[in-house]
């Protein structure tokens, strides 16, 4: 029997209805007093299926375009109506591949590219409906402060445990890090973002069911030194109590520029911007993103090719660097980090710091290019006598008797390994592992540990996904071992492969270490994981 037109009508009805309704259990919705309201999203936790509340795409600082370009962020002002907070907005403006230049030349005059400072909220709780207030963990991304966003780090395994996530962008390259040291263009803006979107979470995260009295600040590589950098800088004052330090630091010399406003003019050169600061400002503020990016990148490959090229110290390249303020209305850094963590003027809270296993072969591959090159490999003068001088160098330490260089080479190397490349990988990427991260990050936790709770780690398990590897992903005849980045593997999911059963239970653990940290303030959970000490001498826990 067929249905009638009346039928059809009340069936018509019934799945509009349903619909209605399907739509309104997939998303949800939160106001923040001062803002406005936002239509977030469903997702679930990995393991358990948790229900995870996310608001992606929340506006915390004004677009940094035209007058703002350069400058201090200003907070971002109320919308009206309801905000899509559904997806991810734009990343800010970086020159990685060719597809993205290519992109960015063609969208700049219809769109505004500078339009990125926004920030994720991922909760477990119904925003409406908070039973408690859980810590937040507040993560800033790497990628050298010159690359990357919010967009690959998502919530489903840390929001296993009772946390709220927060991730943001923030400005990179010359946009975020460019420095003529005068009140146009002071410095240390990508910087000041972080602290905008800091300020922003402790204001308004209780909304979201979180803890504004329980921040951790975490990240990694680059965004490892922000952290740092944020103990050291005297706008974060009471922001946070506790932080997390993987794979950088503001003591490593990578970090810092200190000839910033040199280096500022050598980009402003590339893009015909000369005269006084003020004309030099002016001239910046009305060139094109993608004239920007292309400048940087054409200045940073030239001045590190002539660096490698003469064996001297690979020059710190203006714009994505911080840097030590003389100028501006805010001043993020008011002197050197390594002065500051010296005197002890830096924020004691509890701090976890670490790094991975073969953090050198980032370095590695970059260098087998260059020795690649130039047929190097085997039985040259360079491999055979000078390599670990250039890495000193190339690290910024002085070596004129040579000293240590001997000693380097006769801790990492017996004399059958010298001259063959191959044979010498192992001990080069415990070289350039120890110059540029390792030695840096421990040497903060010695100046701290003192005074407060600090603990110390190196991830050092293997699993069948690299994050990056050598220079993301390129072939090279020596293995990656536990590289850059791996350890970010297991603390976001990865769109690389599923992990194994193994991997899971790797993924797991650190979770909950990193997530009780954020929780009590002591990495170890109550039950099944060994005790993780404090430090408590200058060698170690």
């Amino acid at each position: 029997m067929g249905l009638g037109p009346l039928s059809l009508a009340v069936l018509g009805q019934i799945v509009v209805f349903f619909v209605v309704v399907v739509w309104c259990e997939d998303v949800v919705k939160v106001t923040v007093p001062g803002l406005g309201q936002l239509r977030g999203s469903l997702n679930v936790s990995l393991w358990t299926k948790r229900t995870i509340y996310q608001f992606e795409g929340i506006p915390y600082a004004q677009p940094p375009s035209g007058e703002l370009r350069f400058r201090e962020p200003v907070a971002a002002k109320p919308w009206d109506g309801e905000l899509d907070a559904t997806k991810f907005k734009r990343r800010c403006p970086q020159a990685l591949l060719e597809e993205d230049m290519n992109e960015i030349n063609r969208t700049q005059n219809i769109e505004d590219l500078e339009d990125c400072l926004y920030l994720n909220v991922f909760t477990t709780q119904k925003p409406t409906l908070c039973s408690k207030r859980f810590p937040v963990m507040f993560w800033i991304h790497g990628g050298s402060f010159r690359v990357g966003s919010a967009h690959g780090f998502r919530p489903n395994h840390l929001l296993e445990q009772d946390v709220v996530l927060v991730t943001i962008n923030y400005r990179l390259g010359p946009f975020g890090f460019l420095s003529l040291q005068d009140d146009n263009i002071p410095g240390n803006m990508g910087l000041l973002d972080m602290v905008m979107a800091l300020q922003w979470t402790k204001e308004h995260i209780a909304d979201f069911c979180g803890d504004a009295t329980q921040i951790t600040i975490f990240g990694q590589s680059s965004g490892g030194s922000a952290v740092s950098l944020m103990l050291a800088s005297p706008l974060t004052e009471g922001l946070f109590q506790r932080a997390i330090i993987q794979s950088g630091g503001s003591l490593c010399d990578w970090t810092m520029d200190h000839k910033a406003a040199d280096h500022a003019l050598e980009i402003a050169r590339v893009v015909k911007c000369n005269g006084t600061n003020q004309q030099i400002y002016e001239c910046l503020k009305n060139v094109t993103v993608y004239d920007i990016l292309n400048a940087h990148s054409t200045f940073t490959v030239i001045d590190e090719a002539n660096a490698i090229a003469k064996y001297h110290q690979v020059t710190v390249n203006g714009g994505n660097h911080a840097v030590v303020q003389l100028a501006g209305k805010q001043k993020f850094l008011v002197e050197d980090p390594k002065i500051t963590f010296s005197e002890g003027r830096y924020h004691k809270v509890p701090t976890m710091v670490g790094f991975t296993m073969h953090e050198g072969t980032m370095i590695l591959g970059n260098i087998y290019d260059f020795i690649l090159n130039r047929n190097l490999t085997e039985g040259s003068a360079l491999i055979n006598n000078e390599f670990t001088e250039a890495a000193l160098k190339f690290s910024g330490i002085k070596d004129p008797s040579g000293a240590i260089a001997d000693v380097f080479n006769e801790h990492y190397f017996n004399r059958s390994q010298v001259g063959n490349f191959t044979l010498m990988v192992p001990g080069l990427t415990d070289i350039c592992g120890l110059l540029l991260l390792k030695s840096c990050i421990f040497l903060q936790a010695k100046k701290t540990y003192k005074f407060t709770d600090t603990y110390v780690y190196t991830f050092n398990y293997q699993g069948h996904i690299t994050k990056w590897g050598y220079n993301q992903g390129l072939t090279y005849p020596f293995p990656g071992g536990v590289a850059h980045s791996d350890d970010l593997v297991y603390l976001f999911p990865d769109d690389k492969g599923n992990l194994t059963e193994r991997e899971k239970i790797m993924a797991k653990t650190m979770v909950e270490l990193w997530t009780n940290f954020a929780i009590s303030g002591k990495p170890t959970p109550a039950t099944g994981v060994k005790e993780w000490p404090k430090m408590n001498h200058s060698h170690g826990p």
